[in-house]
C-alpha cells in the first residue's frame, strides 16, 4: 500500500474490528511478558473490543438428535446460548402440509433453558424440487413457501436461519457449486424470510472454510427492492494453528466492507477433530488421551479468535461424538464421547465460559512478531487475563512478580496452579488464566 492516508485508514479499521494490533518483534527468542503494573509492561497497547461481550453471547453448538433432552441439558451447563441444527425442507412440508413437530418440541425445550436455536434452511423437495437445488421459477418459488412459512411459525421464538450448509461442496449443495444458482436461492430465501418476519436474523450458508471466492462469486444481493441477509456464513475449519483466522476474518471483512450494507460475519460451523487432521497426524488415534488435550487447546483458543475478532455468531461442530471408532473422523469431533462422558473439551470450553461470564469490558494485545496474545477482561470487582502463544515450539515467560499473592492462576481447565515471580508459558501448555482482585 502506498501514501499516509490509506495505512491510516487501515489502521483504523483493524482496531474497529478487533483483528490484529502488531507490535516490533523483541528479538527475543523468548520474550518476557509483563502484564499490568509492573516495569515494562507499558510496552502492552491494548484495543478495546467493544463487541466481545456480544460475540461470546452468541455462541452456540451442533446438534443432530433434536428431541435428546441430555444434549440440551449439556449444551446449556458448558454456556452455549443455542443449538444448530438443519430443518430440511423434505422433513417439514409433506403431502402439501407443514408440521413442524419435533422442531417445535425443540424450541419449547430450548426456550425452558434460556436458549434458541439456529435452523438451516436447505435441501430438495421430492416433489418440489426432486434430487437437486431449486433452480426453475416454480422450483423457486415452492422454495419461497417452505422458507416464508418456517419463518413466520418462529417469528415469535428465539430462531434464527441461515441459507444452506456449505453450499460451495458438491456432497452439500446436491449438484456441481454454482454461485449464480446459489445467489437465486440466497435471494429467494432472504425475500420469503424478510416478508414473513422483517426482524429475522437470516445468514448466508457457511462456506468451507473461509472461501472468500465463492463468497465474491455470489456477490452483493442487495438492490433498490431486494434486501440482503444479515450475515455471511463461513466454517472456518482448519488443520493448524487457530490465529491463522484472524488474517481470514481481516481479509473477508475488507471484501465485505464494498457491500451496500455490509453484513455481519457467523462462524456457523467448525471444529477440531482428534483423528485425521493436521495437529494430530502423528498420532493415529482420535481416542488418544494426547489428540484430546490438544483438541481442548486448540478449539479454546478458537473460541477466543472467534471473540476477540468479535465475529456475530459462533457455532461449535458438535455436541457429541457421531460414533465410538477412534479411527473414524467422523466419530471425533464431539465435546461429549459418544457414552455422553465429557472430554477435555467439555471441560475446558466450559471453563473459558465460565471466566468470561460477567465480563464487562474486554481488551486485547497480540505480538505477531513472537507470537502470543493478551486478553484483559474487566468484571465487577476483577481483572482477569487470558495469555497464551501460538506456534509449535514457542514459549513466552509470563512476569507476574508484581501480583498480590491472593492472584489466582489457572490453566485452561480451571485447575489452580502457581503463579509467582517469573514463569514459563510454552505453546504446549495451552491458555492460562488469571484473576487479580481489585
Amino acid at each position: 500500500m502506498k501514501g499516509r492516508l490509506v495505512i491510516f485508514l487501515c489502521a483504523v479499521l483493524l482496531a474497529i474490528a478487533g483483528v490484529l494490533h502488531f507490535k516490533p518483534a523483541s528479538g527475543s527468542a523468548s520474550p518476557i511478558v509483563t502484564l499490568d503494573g509492573g516495569a515494562g509492561s507499558s510496552g502492552l497497547v491494548y484495543i478495546t473490543l467493544p463487541h466481545f461481550q456480544t460475540s461470546r453471547a452468541n455462541t452456540g453448538v451442533a446438534v443432530h438428535e433434536i428431541v435428546n433432552m441430555r444434549l440440551l441439558d449439556a449444551a446449556r451447563d458448558v454456556g452455549f446460548s443455542f443449538v444448530r441444527t438443519d430443518l430440511f425442507w423434505d422433513a417439514v412440508q409433506k403431502d402439501g402440509k407443514f408440521d413442524f413437530g419435533d422442531f417445535d418440541a425443540l424450541v419449547s425445550a430450548l426456550a425452558a433453558r434460556g436458549m434458541g436455536a439456529l435452523f438451516i434452511l436447505e435441501g430438495s423437495h421430492s416433489i418440489y424440487s426432486p434430487g437437486h437445488p431449486p433452480q426453475t421459477e416454480l422450483e423457486l418459488a415452492a422454495f419461497y413457501r417452505y422458507v416464508y412459512r418456517t419463518v413466520a411459525h418462529y417469528r415469535n421464538a428465539n430462531v434464527r436461519f441461515e441459507v444452506w450448509n456449505e453450499q460451495d461442496a458438491k456432497d452439500f449443495w446436491g449438484a456441481e457449486p454454482s454461485p449464480s444458482a446459489y445467489r437465486n436461492v440466497l435471494k429467494t430465501a432472504v425475500t420469503a424470510a424478510k416478508a414473513a418476519n422483517p426482524e429475522v436474523q437470516i445468514a448466508s450458508g457457511g462456506v468451507q472454510q473461509i472461501d472468500r471466492d465463492f463468497i465474491l462469486s455470489v456477490g452483493d444481493i442487495v438492490g433498490v427492492t431486494q434486501r440482503g441477509p444479515d450475515a455471511v456464513g463461513v466454517h472456518p475449519y482448519r488443520q493448524d494453528y487457530p490465529e491463522t483466522a484472524f488474517k481470514d476474518y481481516r481479509l473477508l471483512r475488507e471484501d465485505l466492507a464494498r457491500y451496500r450494507a455490509v453484513p455481519d460475519i457467523w462462524a456457523t460451523e467448525w471444529s477440531y477433530p482428534t483423528y485425521e487432521y493436521a495437529y494430530v497426524s502423528d498420532i493415529h488415534d482420535g481416542h488418544s488421551p494426547k489428540a484430546r488435550e490438544l483438541q481442548a487447546k486448540y478449539v479454546v483458543r478458537l473460541f477466543l479468535v472467534n471473540w476477540i475478532s468479535q465475529i456475530g455468531l459462533t457455532s461449535y461442530y458438535d455436541m457429541r461424538d457421531d460414533g465410538s471408532d477412534p479411527f473414524d473422523r467422523e466419530h471425533n469431533f464431539g465435546l461429549m464421547d459418544h457414552d455422553y462422558g465429557e472430554l477435555p473439551v467439555y471441560v475446558a470450553t466450559k471453563h473459558l465460559f465460565a471466566f468470561t461470564s460477567d465480563v464487562t469490558r474486554a481488551q486485547y494485545f497480540i505480538d505477531e512478531s513472537n507470537r502470543y496474545v493478551v486478553l484483559k477482561l474487566s468484571a465487577p470487582g476483577v481483572t482477569r487475563y487470558v495469555i497464551w502463544c501460538y506456534g509449535d515450539g514457542n514459549n513466552i515467560r509470563l512476569d507476574t512478580s508484581h501480583f498480590p499473592k491472593s492472584a489466582i492462576f489457572s490453566d485452561m481447565y480451571g485447575n489452580k496452579r502457581p503463579g509467582s515471580g517469573v514463569q514459563s508459558i510454552p505453546e504446549s501448555m495451552g491458555p492460562v488464566f488469571v484473576s487479580v482482585r481489585t
